[in-house]
């Protein structure tokens, strides 16, 4: 999964990582908050960069995650 897309900001939204994930805006949320995940907040904004999104998706040591836990 490449999330290298030129149109998108350096940092992705919920709706951004919706969309490159496939899972549900509230699961998206829980993943957010859930301390594994490498979130910023921008006011009340949650952004993750981009290329750490990417590292977290491909990390083979996430299998404690919520994302191996669909």
């Amino acid at each position: 999964m490449n999330i290298n897309n030129k149109e998108e900001g350096l940092f992705l939204g919920v709706n951004d990582v919706q969309r490159i994930t496939g899972l549900g805006r509230d699961r998206v949320y829980e993943i957010m908050h859930s301390g594994d995940f490498p979130v910023m907040r921008f006011g009340r904004q949650l952004k993750v960069h981009r290329e750490e999104l990417d590292k977290w998706i491909r990390n083979v040591n996430n299998c404690n995650s919520y994302m191996y836990k669909l």
